[in-house]
Order: C-alpha cells, then sequence, then structure tokens
C-alpha cells in the first residue's frame, strides 16, 4: 500500500505487477538492481570536501577526546596524550577500585562531579569527591597547541598523603617520541618539540607506567601545563580567565545560563574523537563505550545529540548527524547501533532523522549539510516500507525468528507496557510486532514531510512527491487507528484489530504530523494530557499512564524521558500552545534542578519524586547527553534555539 511516485525506485515498490510473469520476472530483477546500486551509492560514497574540512576544523587541539578516563586531554591531530592519575600514599585494599584512580568518569555514587566542559575543550572543570576523606578540583584551560592543569584540593584529610601523576603518551599509534629530562617531559613529533613541565616538586618514583610520567604529592595546588615555563599564579590566572569566558558566553542566556551550561557540559564530557574514521562523535555517555569496543552510536539517541549541539555548535551537530547518517546498514537503514570496525546492527530504531536534520538546517541554512545526510535518510524511509510494512502499518520488527523483545528494543521503549503480550508475525523476511504503533507510523508520517523539506530544497522534485504522498498514505492510515470513543488514538492489534488502552505519551505523537484533527487534538489533551489518572501532575510526562497496572516509575514504566516530552511538546506546538509551554516549564524545571543541585543529566527522570534526591534515580544513567532534552524546549519557547 505504497503511492505511485515518478522515481523509478519507488514506482516499483508501489506497483508490482501481479498479472504479467514475464514483465513481473524483470520488474524484479530491475528493482534488484536498483537496490544494489543504491546499496553502492550509499557505502561507496566518498567524503566530500566540505565535510573533511568539518573535520579537520574540529578534530584539532586540546580536549577530552579519550573516553576512557575525563582527566586525559589528547592533543589532536597528534594524538599526545596528557592524564591525570591519582593513587594513594597509604596502604590499600585489595581490589579497591578507588585505591588507584586512573579511568576517571561519572559514577552512580556522586565520586565524580562534571562541573564544566566547554564543547571545544576551552575550558573543563570537575569534582573528585571524598576520595580517601579528600575533595579535588581538577580544571583545564586550552589554547591552540597549549594546554594547563590546574588541581586544587578542596578539602585534605591530612590522615593519608596522595599522589597526582601525569602519565604521557600517543594514542592510537600516532608517531612521536617522549623522554624525561630532569623535571620536564620532552615530546617530539616532527621538528615541533613540545615541553610538559610541573609547578610542584617532582618526586623520583618508580610507578609500572611504560611512558615518561610526573608524580608530585597533592597536599597543595599544582600546575601541569605544555610550553615555556609558567608560574602557579600564571596557571591560575590562564584558568580564572577561561572559567570567567565560559560564565560570560552563558550570561547570553538570562536566567537559564546555568541551564545552557549544563547542556553544553553533558556534551561536551561524552564527545570523544573516533581515531578509526577521523571524526568527531558524541556517545550518549562516556562509560558505555569501553563495553561497546571504543564507542556506540544508537541512533535516535545521536540524533537528539545533533540537535542539542545546534544550540552552541554548529560542527558538532553536523558531525553527529552526518556520522548517525552515514551508519547505513546492509538492509538499508540507519543502524540501531554503530560499533567500531563499521559494526552495524539489522535493526533501526525510531525515524526522528529527517526531523531533527531538518531542525538544524532550519537555524544554520548550509545546503550542504542536507546535501551530506539526503541519501542516507531517503534510502532509511524507504527501508521502512520495505522491511516493516504490517498489513499497511509500520510496526517493529527484526530480520530473524526471534523473541518479541528482539522486536521492542527496535522502539527504544525497551520495557513499555504497551508491548505486553505482542506476539512477531511473518512477513517476507522479517517477524514483525502485531501491534499497528500509533508513535511509530505518526513518526513515519512526520519523517516523509521533514525529507520532502530538504528535497525540495535539493531540488529533487520526484523524491518529494514520493515522499509526500507516502506521507498521506501513512497519514491516512495512522487516522484508522483513532478511538472516538475513547478522544484518543490506540494501538491496535493486527490480527483481530483490537484496540490497546495501554497507553503513552507516544500515541500523542500525531500531533507532529498534524494527523489528528483540530477537534481531535483538543479532545486528546483534555481528555488525556490533563487527566491526572493518566499523564499530568507536578511532575510530567510519565512514560506510560499513572494508572497502567505495570505502572512501577522504573524505566519505561514510568519514568520521565527527554526524548518523549520533546516529541510531544513538538506536538502540541500545532495544537495548544499554552499546554506546549507548560511541559517545557515542568521539564525544563526538572532539567535545572538536577544540574544545580547534584550537577547530573540524568538518562530519565521518576515521575513520581522528581529529583529532589539523586538516588530516586534508579536504573537512570545520571550523565546521559539525551536528557538535556528536558531542557531545551524552555529555550525553544523563549526563542533562543
Amino acid at each position: 500500500m505504497i503511492p505511485h511516485c515518478e522515481s523509478g525506485f519507488a514506482s516499483f515498490v508501489a506497483n508490482p505487477p501481479i498479472n504479467n510473469t514475464k514483465n513481473m520476472i524483470n520488474r524484479f530483477l530491475y528493482l534488484v538492481i536498483m537496490l544494489l546500486v543504491n546499496d553502492l551509492i550509499l557505502h561507496a560514497q566518498q567524503p566530500s570536501a566540505n565535510y573533511l574540512t568539518l573535520q579537520k576544523k574540529i578534530a584539532t587541539g586540546w580536549n577530552t577526546w579519550n573516553y576512557s578516563s575525563m582527566l586525559d586531554h589528547v592533543l589532536l591531530p597528534e594524538g599526545l596524550s596528557m592524564k591525570v592519575n591519582l593513587r594513594q600514599a597509604g596502604i590499600g585494599t585489595p581490589y579497591d577500585p578507588n585505591y588507584f584512580m586512573n579511568e576517571i568518569t561519572v559514577d552512580k555514587a556522586g565520586m565524580i562531579r562534571p562541573i564544566a566542559h566547554s564543547v571545544d575543550g576551552a575550558y573543563t572543570e570537575l569534582i573528585i569527591d571524598n576520595w580517601y576523606g579528600n575533595s579535588l578540583r581538577l580544571q583545564s584551560a586550552a589554547t591552540g597547541s597549549e594546554l594547563v592543569l590546574l588541581i586544587t584540593p578542596v578539602k585534605y584529610s591530612g590522615n593519608v598523603q596522595y599522589f597526582v601523576e601525569l602519565e604521557t603518551g600517543f594514542l592510537w599509534n600516532r608517531k612521536g617520541s617522549l623522554s624525561r629530562k630532569g623535571e620536564t617531559i620532552v615530546v617530539t613529533r616532527g621538528n615541533q618539540p613540545i615541553t610538559i613541565r610541573c609547578t610542584g616538586a617532582v618526586l623520583e618514583t618508580y610507578r609500572p607506567y611504560s611512558t615518561p610520567y610526573l608524580a608530585v604529592k597533592a597536599d597543595t595546588v599544582i600546575g601541569f601545563y605544555t610550553g615555556n615555563k609558567k608560574s602557579l599564579s600564571f596557571i591560575q590566572e590562564t584558568i580564572d580567565k577561561a572559567k570567567n569566558n565560559w560564565n560570560a558566553y552563558a550570561k547570553n542566556y538570562g536566567d537559564k545560563a546555568t541551564a545552557f551550561q549544563g547542556i553544553q557540559t553533558v556534551l561536551g564530557w561524552n564527545t570523544l574523537y573516533d581515531a578509526e574514521k577521523n571524526r568527531v562523535i558524541t556517545p550518549v555517555t562516556r562509560g558505555w563505550n569501553e563495553a561497546w569496543q571504543g564507542y556506540v552510536l544508537f541512533e535516535w539517541d545521536t540524533y537528539f545529540a545533533s540537535l542539542l549541539f545546534a544550540m552552541c555548535n554548529k560542527e558538532y551537530a553536523y558531525s553527529n548527524a552526518i556520522a548517525v547518517t552515514q551508519g547505513i546498514n546492509k538492509r538499508g537503514a540507519v543502524a540501531f547501533t554503530q560499533m567500531p570496525g563499521n559494526k552495524l546492527s539489522d535493526q533501526s530504531q525510531p525515524p526522528v532523522g529527517s526531523i531533527t536534520c531538518w531542525m538544524i538546517y532550519e537555524k544554520y541554512r548550509e545546503k550542504w549539510f542536507l546535501e551530506e545526510v539526503y541519501q542516507g535518510l531517503l534510502s532509511w524511509n524507504r527501508w521502512w516500507i520495505k522491511e516493516r510494512n504490517n498489513n499497511g502499518f509500520l510496526t517493529w520488527g527484526v530480520p530473524w525468528n526471534g523473541a518479541p523483545k528482539d522486536a521492542i528494543l527496535e522502539s527504544g521503549l525497551d520495557n513499555s507496557p504497551m508491548y505486553e503480550g505482542t506476539f512477531l508475525q511473518q512477513v517476507g523476511d522479517n517477524w514483525l510486532l502485531n501491534i499497528a504503533d500509533v508513535g511509530l507510523n505518526s513518526l513515519y508520517v512526520a519523517d516523509c514531510q521533514a525529507l520532502a523539506k530538504i528535497a525540495k530544497v535539493l531540488g529533487r522534485l520526484n523524491d518529494e512527491t514520493e515522499l509526500l504522498r507516502r506521507a498521506q498514505l501513512f497519514a491516512s492510515k495512522t487516522t484508522e487507528l483513532w478511538s472516538e470513543q475513547d478522544g484518543l488514538f490506540l494501538n491496535r492489534t493486527i490480527h483481530n484489530d483490537k484496540k490497546s488502552y495501554r497507553l503513552s505519551p507516544t500515541l500523542f505523537y500525531p500531533m507532529i504530523a498534524g494527523i489528528a484533527s483540530q477537534e481531535a487534538g483538543a479532545r486528546m489533551i483534555k481528555e488525556h494530557f490533563y487527566n491526572p489518572k493518566e499523564f499530568y501532575g507536578e511532575y510530567i510526562l510519565p512514560s506510560c499512564a499513572f494508572n497502567d497496572t505495570s505502572f512501577n516509575n522504573d524505566y519505561w514504566r514510568g519514568s520521565i524521558w527527554g526524548p518523549m516530552n520533546f516529541l510531544v511538546y513538538l506536538g502540541l506546538k500545532n495544537y495548544d500552545k499554552k499546554a506546549a509551554a507548560e511541559l517545557a516549564n515542568k521539564s525544563f524545571a526538572l532539567f535545572d534542578k538536577a544540574w544545580k543541585d547534584h550537577h547530573y543529566v540524568f538518562e530519565n527522570i521518576k515521575s513520581i519524586k522528581g529529583v529532589a534526591s539523586k538516588d530516586d534515580q534508579f536504573n537512570s544513567d545520571p550523565f546521559y547527553h539525551w536528557g538535556a532534552l528536558m531542557g531545551i524546549m524552555q529555550f525553544m519557547e523563549d526563542k533562543q534555539f
């Protein structure tokens, strides 16, 4: 059930011959050829000059590029690493993971507290709190090829001494040499030597480092730095200047200055360098990367990271959007996950790519960016109707005979009550959930609409026609899920056309694409959005209705999620600006308080207690970048995005 369109590819998908066997075989062979050509185009496309220029601009200078430690500052393109490690000087307990701290990332216990991180690495700050009774503030300032690090004791127990050790080296097999000369480390790469020094008295310790290092006692303020000899006061002044610049820029956002810094900080600390593909990317959070062999890009998470970057840095927004869109799997979809070695999942996730890329384009109006992402987005849009069409509706699925939970993971809503009791049906080469999903079909219509706008800008008029017709078709199919009796769009099981009353904010998604009539939208908002038994309250929106039998405030069973609130917000703006503003305001209040009180950006937030206590946020990563979507809506409301 795909509308006719003028492009050859879509025409064959839309109108397969059913009577003439010879014609059917010819068209099938041509379709196979078209698919192969499409795949070759996607996978053999060479980086454009604009893309190479982009990466050359941003993959340079000092930043926390190495995922393994927040205190590993790396200079690009050289790959020179200056990594701060902490070692207790007393007698440790066997297997104590904190006795020697050399892989520092945000933890749920609150020992590592991220305070600041400009996107470009010009200023960073974090606090290590209550480490054997000691607390330290660690700050950095980077300008060009020079870096200064300042380590300031905030609380010193005095009971047990500890050392700060600066480990040096070259990452990713980059060429260069290092040597220790007295209290200085000399770095040689080509004809440009770099010196690394310390303001404290360097100790002659014998640690099992394989490269030169500097060790000092940490009972006083310490500075490590590159370049000519510098005094501690000079380093402190340099840090103060960088921090003042950091704060001055944020003041442009008035009473939301601190929240703006929170958005920058969660993005900055989670950004890293992918040496394999020579690109800057932003995985969801640093702690995930090691287990995924170096990094993992989740599809819709990364598109939302791109959108968040559009607030503060165009180049990083482009880099992440292009990176995730380049991850086209062998079936033609933007992959669910990307890993090193070009390992791509056979599944996908919610189609938010065209929506976010169009929003980024609306802000910066650079056509070349759309050209970079267009072919991948178009392939992905066509993939949905080829691989996930179940009796005219799009459903989540897998390309193998798996379990329902495998298909549910494609939704991104891992344990949502909406999918309890579902099963898989074989459709062609895929196994698809037996549920017509309001959220998926609505997002797909919005994807078609946004991608049609992109096609128009690029002069792809045949594609624009194809996309608009497909948007119209699936909008019509989605209206079949409207329940006049209930005043809401409801998921339905495909095999028996039975309504599902497992309610979720995804049922508001038809408003994103304008599928709901104004009357229907008004009913949805009045009867369900503002219904305290379902979604309304001090903290909104729960990811399933409060009165759902499976509501337990855990993960997608009632926790509040930034991407879900954000998508509902986009829809509400089309129907009820007052309701949209309230959602933005309440979301911002949660984000702002979490950042000010805890310096956390939560993956999800509990809808019963809010963020008064960080300990209430069970089953939630404490520093996950899409949590900042809870804040971005208010910036949009105030015309600051």
